[in-house]
């Protein structure tokens, strides 16, 4: 008796030890099966992924080969592509009591297109992207992490067709939605640094609020020994010269605070050649009226050159609000001629912008909306003389 239940015991083990396996194996399938349909419900774009590995005991699922085309299959290029993208929950934030996850993309690639129609152009600017996220990942995202990724804009129509790249881009995001529960203003940082093309480097770090309404944030951006001859088929196309040689340094930093903004750029170029018989004339058959415009480019260029140091630059100061932001022409101007004749401006950092300097311009602006409506509510026979 006791032989026959302990049989019927073992079967039922058995039965739902076969059910688990079962499920088990059958999730991947389903998974890839509900994330596909996902991929498939946006308006513009629709993709699909490969193979979907399941870690439960680590609270983490993967996809490989993930894939997001334009639905009018007049563009080449996928929008989105990587080898991998994990996600998976961030056990640290455990700790402190927080369930969030974090995401891994390893290879990812952007690709804009600009093709000449709607049809044959991709930007991405018309996709609702929060909610196809929001369906793959239900936890709120806080590490966010990019290894060995790419960004490609192409213009096939353009002759010859432009083709450029930043690639080698490394960055990392932490503490996005604060589960580290810090209690200062820019709770998250963000580390990034990438190639462009077949010579220069960039590098970006910053802070952020991302529970704000407005951008707050306070960012440094630098750009080293970017050759300006690899964008040549672009500055072509968009730009109303060319350059046949030169490189480019770029410092930047922009602080924000609720969208009102401080800051400032210095662009620092450095052996530049707008003109040459060879590349325009011979090469490029640019045709006289161009060619007489870019020689007198080069020469204005030639004139206000810090002949030392052989470069061009100035100094911009950035400020205003992120829907009207200022670049003061004549300030600009300046710094060219004190470049040329006084001093050579240095393309590194500052590092003489904080979040506290547009914290204050965002108060100041604030008064003087204040005293603005103030005085359209005065009536109209209490105007001070």
């Amino acid at each position: 008796m006791a032989s026959r239940k302990s049989r019927r015991a073992f079967k039922c083990l058995a039965v739902i030890a076969c059910v688990l396996v079962a499920v088990r194996l059958s999730l991947p399938f389903a998974a890839q099966w509900y994330i596909n349909d996902v991929l498939d419900e946006g308006e513009q774009f629709t993709g699909s992924v490969g193979d979907v590995d399941l870690m439960l005991w680590r609270g983490a699922y993967s996809l490989d080969n993930v894939v997001i085309l334009k639905r009018t299959g007049e563009v080449e290029q996928p929008f989105f592509e990587a080898k991998r993208v994990e996600f998976s929950l961030l056990w640290s934030a455990l700790f402190n009591k927080s369930v969030v996850a974090q995401v891994y993309l390893s290879q990812p690639e952007l690709n804009f297109v600009d093709g000449g129609s709607e049809a044959a152009s991709q930007s991405g600017e018309d996709e609702n992207w929060l909610y196809l996220a929001d369906q793959l990942v239900p936890l709120k995202v806080d590490r966010f992490e990019i290894r060995n990724g790419s960004v490609n804009f192409f213009n096939p129509d353009a002759t010859p067709a432009i083709h450029v790249q930043l690639h080698d881009i490394n960055a990392i995001a932490k503490n996005l939605v604060n589960s580290r529960d810090l209690s200062k203003n820019l709770i998250a940082t963000v580390q990034a640094s990438g190639s462009a093309e077949e010579q220069g480097t960039m590098t970006l770090s910053g802070s952020l609020n991302p529970a704000t309404k407005q951008p707050t944030f306070d960012i440094n951006f630098q750009a080293n020994d970017v050759a300006l001859v690899n964008f040549k088929s672009f500055l072509d196309t968009y730009a109303p010269f060319d350059l046949e040689a030169g490189t480019l340094e770029l410092a930047l930093e922009l602080a924000s605070d609720d969208g009102e903004i401080s800051g400032y750029a210095k662009p620092v170029l450095r052996h530049v050649e707008v003109f040459s018989w060879k590349g325009d004339v011979e090469r490029d058959d640019d045709g006289f009226f161009r060619s007489i415009a870019e020689a007198l480019s080069g020469f204005i260029a030639e004139l206000f050159e810090n002949q030392s140091e052989d470069q061009i630059a100035t100094r911009i100061p950035i400020s205003g609000s992120l829907n009207n932001v200022e670049t003061p022409i004549f300030t600009t101007i300046v710094g060219i001629l004190k470049n040329a004749f006084v001093q050579a401006i240095q393309g590194d950092l500052e590092n003489s912008v904080e979040w506290r300097d547009a914290e204050q311009a965002n108060e100041e602006s604030e008064k003087n909306e204040q005293n603005n409506d103030a005085r359209e509510s005065e009536p109209p026979g209490n105007e001070t003389p």
